[in-house]
């Protein structure tokens, strides 16, 4: 029997279309691509207003040379994989479909519009993912955005005046590579044992709170295979290692991969490089629970929330700073942060009780470009290989304003009831200032 789709809304409110990216790296020929095909949808009683005015600014929202959905995946990719416009421009319809908008049917919306769509002589072998645009005033949706978890659907309502979040758009085709809701631990002092809470988002990324102008972390370009080869050291001994920032040029580690028991700790150094990651600063660690890289959560050893969140807060506030360190007594396992540069950091790292030799001296990592620079590609070696790992029929919302309670806690998850189907959510409301959820993910 097929299984019931699910559904994961993000727990609070994604923020107003943000500043304009800069240009994306060119990609090479040989490199795999996403295309994206973009729907605009009609539905009996709802119409789009204007059809010529909408279709202009979904090419630059999608596909625009930059600040587009594509420019934004082909910089954080590094070029490992490249995202196209499916067909000539990427953009059809609109297309009449024969459902009324009241209710939201997200799923007769999907299989009517691919129905018009092939009519039309577009078939779903031309496209890998498939974005529904559709006006939202009779609509009613709960939510600001859509979008399957390791599929290729997503569903983004507009209002009269045509305007899209950014934020949402690049959210949503991260649940589209597989990616949970970004989550922080806070785990004070660094005891990564039983102490830790969960404490909201982590703002590292846009699956997390951080909107579009944070770079994707290192856990989620592992779970795509988006860093790879020398960009990554996996710790199998005590040793000491040196980190250069996530993005940018030049070789050496950008992610270090340490075992913690069934789980891993995964530490990375970011700095602003192109058009990622002016607000995200310093080295952070990312507890992933039993390997799954496309669940991790951010570790943040600070005592108190106010010290590392909020709008007022350092871009850098919760890194870990030269002399931090993270713990797992039970594991055997310590962590230091022997260093910590806008271009570099060392990291000790002491397995099964083993402490870590003193570094022998090596020569620094190639620096990074300054920002506003494009991101080379990926050294050889890369994995070209950026489908998700496993196929889920999962979605995942963004935004909302009912006041409804519909969720039920079961198991972890949240159960709800849907037209006789129960679907698995999490929550995110819609506010017009914060990208910051507050409660609730989709699975742990």
């Amino acid at each position: 029997m097929k299984p019931s789709p699910r559904l994961c809304l993000i727990p609070a409110a994604v923020a107003a279309a943000l500043t304009a990216a800069a240009a994306a790296p060119a990609p090479a020929a040989d490199e795999p691509e996403r295309r994206v095909q973009v729907a605009m949808v009609n539905f009996t009683d709802s119409r789009i207003p204007d059809a010529g005015k909408l279709e202009t600014a979904l090419k630059d929202n999608y596909f625009g040379a930059t600040g587009s959905l594509t420019s934004y995946y082909n910089e954080v990719t590094g070029g490992a994989t490249t995202f196209k416009a499916a067909g000539d421009d990427g953009i059809a319809g609109p297309v009449d479909i024969d459902l009324a908008a009241t209710g939201c049917d997200t799923g007769k919306i999907n299989d009517l519009t691919r129905k018009a769509l092939a009519a039309k002589g577009v078939s779903e072998d031309s496209y890998d993912h498939l974005s529904l645009v559709f006006p939202s005033e009779k609509a009613g949706c709960d939510w600001l955005a859509l979008g399957t978890v390791g599929g290729g659907t997503t569903w983004m309502p507009i209002g009269a005046d045509g305007k899209m979040s950014m934020t949402a758009l690049v959210h949503e085709f991260g649940h589209n590579f597989g990616y949970s809701h970004h989550m922080r631990l806070r785990c004070p002092d660094g005891d990564l044992g039983e102490g830790c809470e969960e404490d909201g988002t982590s703002h590292k990324t846009p699956m997390g709170g951080g909107g579009w102008e944070a770079g994707l972390t290192s856990p989620e370009l592992l779970h795509n295979k988006w860093l790879t080869g020398g960009e990554v050291a996996k710790a199998d001994k005590s040793a000491t290692y040196t980190l250069r920032p996530l993005y940018g040029k030049g070789s050496g580690v950008r992610a270090l991969d340490i075992p913690l028991g069934d789980d891993r700790l995964v530490v990375e150094l970011r700095h602003e490089s192109g058009t990622v990651d002016g607000e995200v600063q310093g080295v952070h660690a990312y507890r992933v629970p039993d390997g799954d890289y496309a669940k991790s959560a951010l570790i943040d050893p600070t005592p108190d929330a106010d010290e590392s969140t909020g709008g007022d807060a350092p871009a850098d506030a919760d890194a870990l700073k030269a002399g931090a360190k993270l713990s797992d007594e039970a594991q055997k396992v310590e962590v230091e942060v022997t260093k910590a540069g806008a271009e570099s950091a060392t990291v000790r790292v002491s397995l099964d009780g083993v402490a870590a030799a003193a570094p022998a001296k090596a020569p620094e990592p190639t620096k990074s470009e300054p920002a506003g620079a494009a991101n080379d590609a990926r050294p050889e070696g890369s994995s070209n290989d950026a489908r998700p790992e496993g196929s889920s029929t999962e979605l995942a919302e963004t935004g909302g304003d009912s006041e409804t309670t519909l969720a039920y806690s079961v198991g972890g998850g949240l159960l709800l009831a849907f037209g006789g189907a129960f679907l698995l959510k999490s929550r995110t409301r819609k506010a017009a200032t914060s990208a910051s959820p507050a409660s609730g993910r989709h699975s742990r």
